[in-house]
């Protein structure tokens, strides 16, 4: 308690009566040496004892300040200002002390600020990461977890931090991972599938040993991956399926054109004919993948300008109307004449029009009807175009899929397409800058939307 000064001038005080015995003695003792009286030699010696006691007094406040000093600077050091030190001209050694401490609040310092820089980095990968990250202690409890477990386990950090794993993740199965690999001291590794059709990889890993031991959860989303997977899967089923039909249709033809039909001109015409509608149909599935792949890559640029939506939309729609009536279909094509410009690429919006009519007619038995409308969007800077029908419908585990080329929903399987009319359709929309959906009662017929922007000023 050297900064307490009731207790500073006791010490001072006992020192004072110590010297003062001292020098009397000494008076004393000078006194009979020199055979003088004790009242000569007490008045120097005072005045030396005096100052004696008064540098003694000063050497000890310095001191004293000094150590004062220093602990302040270590209560504001353990407080967190790392920017404190002590200011000390002394030579002793109590200014080596200072020095000392000064040296080494100095590299604490430099540690303390490499190791902010550190945590900062890695809290800039950990937040950064897509994948969830959740840093678990020797005790089960969690120390850490990233954005990305947050959206991941739809939880929030002060719902998880400092709670255990069952807590926090509240799933048995990331549960069972994590407590696996505490129970073998090695990485466990599982493939999760959650409600909604999410895919999760959890990975559990053990990290440090003894009492700084712990283990990391990190949680990669995968259901991106796993649909492109099934997109795949369904896109070497779908084209399999296409390419298959119209060659074993080609090489029973051939097979009969070479067991002897040729001898007979009528049949082998026939034959021939139907060879030609095979390969037309294999040539259109061709140009088809070939022109989706041009769009998908931007190498299909939009020649833009901008015309009247009625135009653009009414054309497209006239080219299937001979189709409609040979299906025995009705086609209304509703487009009011003071619909705004629009700026696009009329080729390419009626390849729209007639892809969605096409596949209209396709699936809209005899006697119904199909109808073609627009509308402008009041102050959306856009115009809806609509492409319904009374035909079969669309199931509603199709509906998300039914834009993914070579997809056909069960009710497609035994008609005649690739399967890659809605795809392409979708991909010029979307060049355009507009958007396109579909909305299917099962039975009751389809309706396609898709929108187009309008021209400035309209």
């Amino acid at each position: 308690m050297l900064h307490s000064p009731r207790l500073r001038w006791r010490t001072a005080f006992s020192y004072a009566v110590v010297i003062g015995l001292i020098l009397l003695g000494l008076a004393l003792y000078l006194a009979r040496a020199l055979d003088v009286s004790f009242g000569q030699v007490a008045v120097p010696v005072g005045v030396a004892g005096l100052l004696i006691v008064s540098l003694m007094v000063f050497q000890a406040e310095r001191a004293a300040a000094t150590v004062r000093r220093l602990t302040e600077v270590v209560e504001r050091i353990g407080g967190g200002d790392l920017d404190a030190r002590i200011r000390s001209f002394s030579s002793g050694e109590i200014g080596q002390l200072a020095r000392a401490f000064n040296r080494m609040a100095d590299k604490l310092q430099k540690e303390m600020e490499k190791r902010a820089r550190q945590k900062d980095r890695l809290n800039t990968v950990l937040y950064a990461l897509t994948d969830g990250v959740l840093i678990v202690n020797r005790h089960g409890d969690v120390r850490l977890l990233n954005p990305a477990a947050e959206r991941l386990l739809h939880t929030k950090a002060e719902h998880a931090l400092d709670r255990s794993v069952t807590q926090a993740v509240r799933d048995h199965r990331i549960v069972e991972v994590y407590s696996r690999c505490v129970q073998s001291g090695q990485e466990e590794v599982a493939m999760l599938e959650l409600e909604g059709g999410r895919v999760l990889r959890v990975v559990a890993t053990p990290y440090l040993k003894g009492r700084q031991r712990g283990h990391v959860l990190i949680l990669q989303d995968l259901t991106r991956l796993h649909q492109l997977q099934t997109v795949r899967q369904d896109f070497i089923s779908n084209i399999s399926h296409e390419l298959r039909t119209p060659l074993a249709s080609l090489r029973a033809l051939v097979d009969t054109l070479a067991d002897g039909a040729l001898d007979d001109p009528p049949a082998a015409q026939r034959f021939l004919q139907r060879m030609a509608i095979e390969v037309d149909a294999l040539a259109q599935m061709t140009e088809e993948l070939f022109e989706l792949a041009r769009i998908e890559s931007g190498q299909a640029p939009l020649r833009l300008r901008a015309m009247p939506a009625a135009d653009v939309i009414g054309l497209g729609a006239e080219r299937l109307r001979p189709q409609a009536e040979r299906a025995n279909l009705t086609l209304q094509i509703d487009l009011s004449g003071d619909l705004p410009e629009v700026v696009v690429d009329p080729d390419r919006v009626q390849q729209v029009v007639t892809n969605l009519l096409h596949n209209a007619i396709k699936f809209t038995p005899a006697g119904g009807t199909i109808r073609v409308s627009a509308c402008a969007e009041a102050n959306a800077g856009e115009i809806l175009v609509t492409v319904q029908d009374t035909g079969a419908g669309i199931a509603p585990d199709d509906l998300p899929r039914i834009f993914e080329r070579f997809y056909k929903a069960d009710r497609a399987r035994s008609s005649g397409g690739a399967g890659l009319g809605l795809a392409i359709a979708k991909h010029i929309v979307q060049a355009h800058g507009g958007r396109i959906w579909v909305e299917s009662t099962p039975g009751k017929g389809s309706t396609f939307c898709f929108s187009l922007p309008r021209a400035a000023g309209d």
